[in-house]
């Protein structure tokens, strides 16, 4: 029942909740806020920002990158190490609670390799979740079917503490078998993603609280941020 969450878990379970219309919107926004030139996808999943908006994608999970590599070019890399030279891409993005997923001491690392790769005057964005969201709910859950007939059952536990929810996610397949891991997502709020791009060489230019470019608040479902690589 044990398995790796990135992988076949993540890719069957997660799917079905990412519909077209919210990726073409998210490219959309994507696409917006970065300038032309070379652009970096980091956690690219499947790929499916690469199939509307043309870039080179870098990813953990191969699986998810036997998928993406059908929208563009793509590469399996550790985030801590990625396999470009210096000031190789003119900006870069890195969606969906990606960096939450790390520890927090495994971020800075990460921001400071984007740093690296991304050319002064370039640009970075970030997006997560709201930590508002999570506090206001510390349990959550799902059970129930999806489209392709798997049952899906997850329990997620906010942790004050380490500001994250403690998820465990089981998917039991068509054909009998069940995949079983535990995850976590960690929030960060708008002044600690300022420090961590600050630290890592990066300046906040602008933040929101949605895809609509809403003002970031307390009701927002999303905290985005625009940054600028210093000179």
């Amino acid at each position: 029942m044990s398995s790796p969450f990135f992988g076949e878990l993540y890719l069957r379970s997660t799917r079905p909740f990412l519909s077209e219309a919210v990726t073409a919107a998210e490219a959309r926004f994507i696409r917006t806020n970065l300038p032309e030139g070379r652009l970096l996808d980091l956690g690219c999943g499947h790929g499916r920002h690469l199939e509307h908006l043309p870039a080179f994608g870098i990813d953990r999970d191969p699986l998810s990158l036997t998928e993406a590599k059908q929208s563009g070019p793509v590469a399996r890399a550790d985030f801590r190490a990625i396999p470009f030279r210096d000031r190789a891409f003119d900006g870069a993005w890195c969606w969906y609670n990606s960096l939450g997923t790390f520890e927090d001491d495994q971020v800075p690392l990460i921001l400071a390799e984007l740093a690296r790769v991304v050319a002064p005057g370039g640009s970075l964005v970030v997006q997560g979740s709201h930590l508002d969201r999570a506090v206001a709910q510390p349990e959550a859950g799902f059970d129930g079917p999806l489209p392709d007939g798997s049952h899906l059952k997850e329990k997620a536990v906010f942790n004050p503490q380490k500001r994250r929810d403690e998820i465990v996610r089981q998917l039991t397949l068509p054909d009998g078998r069940v995949l079983e891991a535990p995850f976590f997502i960690r929030y960060y709020d708008l002044e600690e993603w300022r420090g961590l791009l600050a630290e890592a060489g990066f300046d906040a230019a602008w933040w929101v609280g949605g895809l609509d470019g809403a003002p970031l608040d307390d009701s927002s479902t999303d905290v985005i941020v625009g940054a600028k690589r210093r000179a």
